[in-house]
């Protein structure tokens, strides 16, 4: 799942991808708020998993986005 998140960070925030790791914080590559919603709905579209920006916004690194991408779209 980390792979589809970096392609959403590169792709469509426009984040480069030597900034993308799973230990990478949100802070570090430039995630503000709009760029969270933006993220959150791009996710969703993507994988079909729902991210909340509130628990987006709440995460540290992007490993742990990637976990929670992984967890909700595996969920029924």
């Amino acid at each position: 799942m980390f792979d589809e998140l970096r392609h959403i960070l590169v792709e469509k925030l426009r984040i480069p991808a030597h900034e993308i790791t799973p230990e990478a914080t949100t802070f570090e590559v430039g995630l503000d708020s709009l760029a969270v919603i933006e993220l959150s709905a791009e996710i969703r579209r993507r994988t079909g998993a729902q991210v909340p920006p509130s628990e987006l916004g709440e995460m540290e690194q992007l490993g742990d986005i990637a976990e929670a991408m992984r967890q909700r779209a595996a969920a029924p």
